[in-house]
């Protein structure tokens, strides 16, 4: 994923009560300083030689002091003042986020007839290579027979993904070893169960044109503006009466903008007509088509979806408000630190005025 920062500039969030808190500060200033008023005379101190105590040198180094000091104690206070009043204004960075991802969509789709049963586990080592080439994609993963039941709606999270792909290799390994001690048949039956008998019928039914029409509703909304891809596992040996043909299923995927990449098995060498409409099946949305023992198949397919066009979706970008509250921290930093420099400086300096170390 991109990620593109557009904008940046500072600002305050409510600039109003800046002007207000500056105002009341000035007023404040003009009524403590109060220029107009007439000072009124007072009692006067009567002291001895007062010009003389004056004109000391001494004296008149005490005075600057106690005037420096004074000067630099307001300005260290006007100086957290304004810090404290931008704090209040909160200075705030707007930005807008305009994320480019992958806008795609992979449904594993896999058949999980009797027929297919020892073919499963290979189909599924070679799923879990596809998944682990992925880059941005959403993944599902949908398994059918009479019936199509998901085993994990579409998701982002290649981990879980990966998780669930591996136990459903290890229930189809389950019915590989049919014959022998190492055959784990209720694991098996339990996983597929829902692809089986929905009706209590008795009937035989495995329909790849039925299943390949369920998964292309896995999608969902299939009217917004996204990349689709469905990987099709299955060795296309029908039973039953299906509501959709292979053919028919294909055409509502390319109607929906769906492209099929198919995984066939070594059951076709003997089928050499439903391999040919298997196959034709998937070139007509687009797709690849390879056989489960072709070492290259799972990249070639892996390289394909990644070239599908990446659909953006057409939204304005993303407006995130970030407070910036460190200008104002510094600046009330600096007023009190100045501030505490002139007590500190103040104290030291009375007391060597008074003789003290």
């Amino acid at each position: 994923m991109e990620v593109t920062w557009i904008g940046g500039e500072l600002g305050l969030r409510w600039p109003w009560l800046v002007v207000a808190l500056s105002l009341l500060v000035v007023a404040l200033l003009v009524l403590w300083l109060r220029p107009w008023r007439r000072r009124a005379a007072t009692d006067p101190a009567w002291v001895a030689h007062a010009e003389r105590l004056r004109s000391l040198p001494r004296f008149r180094d005490l005075v600057r002091q106690r005037a420096t000091f004074g000067a630099l104690a307001s300005v260290a206070v006007l100086i957290a003042i304004a810090g404290t009043i931008i704090l209040g204004g909160r200075v705030e960075q707007q930005r807008a986020l305009d994320e480019d991802v992958n806008a795609r969509d992979v449904i594993l789709c896999l058949d999980a007839s009797g027929s297919m049963a020892e073919y499963n586990v290979e189909v599924l080592q070679e799923m879990q290579r596809v998944v682990s080439g992925l880059d941005g994609e959403r993944v599902g993963l949908a398994i059918w027979s009479k019936a199509t039941i998901t085993i994990f709606p579409l998701t982002d999270d290649y981990d879980y993904a990966q998780e669930r792909l591996a136990e459903a290799e290890e229930a189809f390994q389950g019915i590989q070893g049919l014959f022998t001690d190492d055959a784990d048949l209720d694991r098996y039956f339990e996983y597929v169960a829902g692809t089986q008998r929905l009706d209590g019928g008795a009937d035989i039914v495995s329909q790849i044109g039925d299943g390949l029409a369920s998964c292309v509703q896995r999608f969902g909304d299939l009217e917004s503006e996204r990349g689709r891809a469905i990987i099709l596992a299955s060795d296309n040996e029908p039973y039953g009466q299906g509501v959709f043909t292979l053919e028919e299923a294909s055409q509502y995927a390319v109607q929906n903008q769906v492209v099929v990449h198919g995984i066939g098995t070594e059951g076709f060498e003997k089928r050499a007509a439903d391999l040919t409409d298997f196959e034709a099946a998937v070139t007509r949305t687009g797709g690849l088509f390879g056989h489960i023992d072709d070492e290259s198949s799972a990249a070639n397919m892996v390289a394909q979806i990644n070239e599908l066009e990446a659909a953006r979706v057409d939204e304005p970008p993303v407006v995130q408000t970030f407070d910036r509250p460190l200008l104002g921290i510094i600046v009330t930093s600096v007023g009190m630190v100045l501030l505490v420099g002139v007590w500190v400086a103040q104290w030291r300096a009375g007391r060597a005025a008074r003789g003290r170390p």
